[in-house]
């Protein structure tokens, strides 16, 4: 009770608290630590990671939840082992305390063992509300940049490698997945919150599963403003530039373009007049920045080359709103 409280000593006088504000993610990707325990170890950091950065956080911890198989069998001892070894790399690389976390073993039914899922929550600090950024677009007009190389040129399949492309369409897991290069990882999260807080960014999403295309949808469908009341905005994005070859002759595939889940690639917004010094500051920081196009409209128009693709944004929100009660109901 507050009047059982002892009073304060006379040397430790009442001072305002700096009003601060957490961020929390949750990640996880069974998929790439099925076929790649270490560098899928390593993602499911890195993504909790970039997540917080999207909102003007940077960590400050991060416990786990580890589920896996039988440990007795030493090909699946070497998932946990690996997986492990690549979530303490990335916790040193990106310097995150482990607050704890618990292991949940011998997962499997009659068909077989459980592929290894290890998960993360993840909590941020935002030092101001100003910092405060969420994912959505904004306003019409406003300029989308992508953060981060569009495909790792390094990456024979090009982030397509355990990608929800590759298991939509083949109906398996298979490939090897993205590598995590930890390095491009910090110097992206530490880029991306240093420009939120210089001011001019208006919305951050980080690429992962599904790729480029399936950020800017959810950037254009997933603000809500009441319960059944989306506000959608549509986008015009034109990738034609990004087929051209490079200095070294490197020509990325389209499907990759769209698709690929190359880490460390974060879209963001700005107003028009902001573009320039928000580009600027990108390269000081040793960022990739490259313009996909605009927002605006009530359709997600992607181009490249001669090839267009149109989805109204209304028929989108509504596949990925209704998509739970539609599975339960099929």
């Amino acid at each position: 009770k507050p009047d059982c409280l002892p009073p304060a000593p006379p040397h430790l006088p009442d001072r305002p608290v700096p009003e601060k504000f957490l961020a929390i993610s949750a990640d996880g990707n069974a998929a790439y630590v099925l076929l790649d325990p270490y560098e899928g170890g390593k993602t499911v950091i890195a993504e909790a990671a970039r997540n917080l950065a999207c909102t003007g956080a940077l960590p400050i911890g991060v416990t786990d939840n580890l589920n896996f198989a039988n440990p007795l069998r030493p090909d699946l001892f070497w998932q946990l082992s690996e997986s492990v070894r690549g979530m303490a790399d990335a916790c040193r690389a990106l310097q995150i305390p482990v607050t704890g976390g618990n292991c949940s073993l011998y997962n499997q039914s009659p068909r077989g063992p459980i592929d290894p899922t290890p998960t993360v929550v993840m909590v941020g600090l935002i030092e101001e509300a100003d910092h405060i950024t969420t994912q959505w677009f904004k306003d019409d007009g406003d300029v989308i940049l992508l953060l981060g190389l569009p495909v790792d040129t390094q990456d024979p399949l090009q982030g397509l490698g355990g990608s929800a492309l590759m298991q939509l369409t083949l109906g398996r897991k298979t490939g090897r997945p993205p590598r995590c290069d930890l390095e491009t990882a910090g110097r992206l999260h530490s880029g991306l919150v240093g420009l939120i807080r210089a001011g001019g960014i208006k919305s951050a999403h980080d690429c992962s599963e599904g790729g480029l295309a399936v950020c800017l949808a959810e950037c254009c469908i997933s603000q809500q403003i009441a319960r059944h009341t989306p506000r959608l905005i549509g986008a015009r994005v034109d990738l034609g530039p990004l087929l051209q070859p490079d200095p070294n002759g490197f020509v990325p595939r389209l499907d990759a373009l769209l698709f690929g889940e190359t880490q460390s690639r974060v879209v963001i917004t700005c107003a028009p007049l902001d573009e320039p010094k928000i580009t600027e500051r990108a390269k000081i920081l040793g960022l990739p920045v490259t313009r996909l196009g605009t927002v605006g409209g009530t359709e997600l128009v992607i181009r490249a080359g001669d090839r267009s693709w149109h989805w109204p944004v209304a028929e989108l929100h509504d596949l990925w709103w209704n998509s739970l009660a539609r599975a339960m109901n099929a």
